[in-house]
């Protein structure tokens, strides 16, 4: 039996993706390059945004024809919007992929079947792309933000065994991957459910032989606040200088009313220690333009925010209420505002990123290199993305030519 799978969202539903593989493919499952060539057709959707909820949507009415199985965070946070727009299509949640087969082999033979069950997907087999193999840590997380749906699909955090987790890396730099993804919804909450924490589960991974780097995801600031150990677990030749922390607002009553459990003070901190440590590291945050409760002194205190600390990437995300959620009860701000704030944060951000990049030019670095578009791009230790000529999995030496606001481009110098 053939199927087709279309995955949206973060890393980790994508690496969720890699154990729907590994299962289809171990219970003798092909996988198809196109909807039209196969028998069943999986989407594994998200349900951050509404736009992308949105999308989702139009793409299984277009589908409707084809036996469909709907996995991932829509499918448990509304079920209900996934059965009016197609009511044949069987459900499956985040946390019950181990079913997969059999929600598989049910939409093959017309039948329905749902799973929204909560099951530990450590041990399962994954099937990794390329040279990059993700490695979920955590699912589920300890938050509780008023706007965010995807807490209510996959619900508390539960840490992975780091036995299991170090195996998996282990098997994967064996088999010849170059880059391990640890992802998780927030890594930095990694181990508070079991007595561990990260840097413990890094100091591991920097014991694994062979040159490899592996990237952290995204740590919420409140599990930053004494990050002394983590620091030194970063330190480690084989970690990627890179740090993913949602800051959401500049405002403190913002993030109040986010639920968001730490204060721009928190956030400033955790930002200053890491770049104390690594003053080239690239930094990543999120800002949500167009919270209900955001005023106009509260957006310029985010912009203020974004000017201070002048990130490498950040996310800029227009507020859209979620069904279920503390703040879709709240009063929207007009669309013509939050589309004008969206705008005015993203060309600030851009221009920040731009005069980051250009002090890169005429430096060189080793660069990994990871996905082939139409040239080969890479990522040098402190996470920068680098054009460069190359093969996949190469580790190269590159001399910066000239600078984007989102990547350098770079000559061979080896």
């Amino acid at each position: 039996m053939r199927y087709h799978l279309i995955t949206y969202g973060c890393t980790l539903n994508r690496a969720d993706s890699d154990v729907i593989r590994g299962i289809l493919l171990s219970n003798g499952f092909e996988e198809s390059a196109s909807p039209e060539e196969a028998d069943v057709v999986i989407l594994n959707t998200c349900t951050v945004k509404g736009a992308t909820e949105q999308k989702i949507i139009e793409k299984i009415k277009r589908l409707r024809p084809k036996p469909l199985v709907v996995a991932g965070c829509l499918s448990s946070a509304n079920a209900k919007l996934i059965e009016k727009t197609s009511p044949r299509a069987s459900i499956i949640g985040p946390s019950s992929i181990t079913h997969i087969t059999e929600a598989v082999i049910a939409a093959a033979g017309g039948k329905r079947v749902v799973f929204l069950s909560r099951e530990s997907k450590a041990g399962l087999p994954r099937i990794h792309e390329s040279i990059i193999a993700r490695i979920p840590i955590a699912e589920g997380c300890l938050g509780a933000c008023t706007f965010c749906q995807t807490r209510i699909a996959r619900g508390e955090l539960v840490s992975y065994p780091a036995e299991e987790l170090i195996d998996e890396a282990k098997r994967c730099v064996k088999e010849g991957f170059k880059e391990i993804q640890l992802t998780a919804q927030d890594t930095g909450a990694y181990g508070k459910d079991a007595g561990s924490n990260l840097a413990e589960l890094l100091e591991e991974i920097d014991k694994i032989p062979g040159k490899f780097l592996a990237r952290i995801g995204m740590m919420n600031p409140q599990h930053l606040k004494d990050p002394e150990k983590l620091l030194r677990a970063y330190s480690s030749p084989k970690i990627y200088k890179f740090a993913h922390i949602p800051v959401q607002s500049g405002n403190d009553q913002v993030l109040r009313d986010m639920n968001r459990f730490y204060s721009v003070g928190d956030f400033l901190e955790a930002v200053s220690e890491f770049r104390k440590s690594f003053p080239e590291m690239t930094l990543a945050t999120d800002i949500i333009v167009g919270f209900p409760s955001e005023g106009e002194e509260a957006f310029e205190n985010s912009c203020e925010l974004i000017r201070r600390i002048k990130p490498d990437i950040v996310n800029v995300s227009k507020f859209t209420p979620r069904p279920g959620t503390v703040a879709s009860r709240m009063k929207e701000l007009p669309n013509s505002e939050v589309k004008r704030r969206s705008e005015v944060m993203s060309a600030l951000c851009r221009k920040i990123a731009l005069e980051g990049n250009r002090k890169y030019v005429g430096r060189e670095y080793e660069v990994l290199l990871t996905e082939l578009a139409k040239s080969t791009t890479g990522r040098n230790l402190n996470y920068k993305q680098v054009v460069v000529p190359g093969e996949l999995g190469e580790f190269v030496k590159a001399k910066i030519k000239k600078a984007t606001y989102g990547y350098l481009i770079a000559e061979r110098a080896d």
